[in-house]
């Protein structure tokens, strides 16, 4: 069972596998799939995998946490989240988040789609459906700037510091 448009889901471990800063993503639903309307991404990652502080402009998104704590910045307020808890976070509202738990996983639902390009162009191809090796080299933060902002993204601000 594999999603293309009408239909209706994916198995576990299905999607497109990519490597991303540090962690595991997998595209579960994208826009070629969804009309447009929706991309769902699932995030695996570790203690410390965090985001800058950043504005998307062209898409809302909601934050499901599905394992692990994850403080979700948006705006002035973070919410120290937990598995269960979703965050829904408008287009146009700055947002971070940083993994306190020795890992996490999130499924990230935007809508409209389209910022699976920056997953993509961000990423790379997973050798394994798991973390990436250590020693795995990833795209610089400045790198990481351009592509964001051909997907309609700012990087405003540093990621949160670590828990006290």
């Amino acid at each position: 069972m594999s999603l293309t448009t009408g239909s209706t889901g994916l198995w576990p471990g299905e999607g497109e596998a990519l490597w991303f800063n540090g962690g595991l993503a997998v595209l579960r639903a994208t826009g070629d799939q969804t009309e447009g309307r929706f991309a769902v991404l699932e995030l695996l990652a570790p203690k410390g995998f965090a985001s800058p502080l950043h504005i998307h402009r062209s898409e809302d998104e909601f934050f499901v946490v599905l394992s692990g704590e994850v403080r979700v910045q948006h705006g002035e307020d973070v919410i120290e989240a937990v598995a269960g808890s979703v965050v829904y976070g408008p287009r146009d509202v700055a947002h971070a988040f940083h993994v306190d738990s020795a890992e996490a996983r999130l499924l990230l639902l935007f809508g409209p789609a389209g910022v699976e390009g920056f997953f993509r162009e961000g990423g790379k191809p997973a050798g394994s459906l798991g973390l990436p090796p250590a020693d795995e080299q990833f795209l610089d933060k400045q790198a990481l700037k351009e592509i964001a902002g051909r997907y309609h993204q700012e990087f405003i601000g540093p990621p949160l510091p670590p828990k006290d």
